[in-house]
């Protein structure tokens, strides 16, 4: 075996190591509790009054990110209300949509748009964010 073989063999198990550990962080971080997908058929977010101030058209249930971080796959829709409070809207799929105000700095708040599917057995199966913004903060360890 050459020099130059013996280089591109210890690259290319280096490599694939690489990809192994990648691939197995990923499937960690998909906990499917904090997917994004705007295209869930969220609700539309208006105004009720054209005149009303923008920064007043949005309105959530102040909830701490510990919390949101304590959903997990299986819970009961009881347990999930404990955690959010009631929800929003009860759409027809059977899942909920919670309208969410999350801590993003010690004086801001971000509204959050959050869907909870749940399984036959009404046990949340999968949840969705409309926006990666709060999924970024729901997912991250720094409060």
């Amino acid at each position: 075996m050459s020099l130059g073989s013996s280089v591109r063999a210890v690259l290319s198990k280096t490599a694939f190591l690489g990809l192994i550990a990648l691939c197995g962080t990923a499937a960690q971080a998909s906990d499917h509790l904090n997917d994004v997908n705007p295209g869930a058929g969220f609700s539309s977010v208006s105004r009720s009054y054209p005149s009303t101030n923008a920064r007043y058209a949005r309105i959530g249930t102040p909830r701490e990110l510990a919390q949101v971080r304590r959903i997990a796959i299986g819970q009961s829709e009881n347990d999930i209300q404990g955690l959010l409070g009631r929800p929003a809207i009860r759409n027809g799929d059977g899942s909920y949509e919670f309208h969410l105000s999350l801590p993003l700095t010690r004086r801001d708040r971000l509204i959050c748009q959050y869907r909870v599917y749940f399984d036959g057995a009404r046990k949340v199966s999968h949840a969705a964010w409309r926006r990666p913004q709060c999924a970024n903060l729901v997912a991250s360890k720094r409060d």
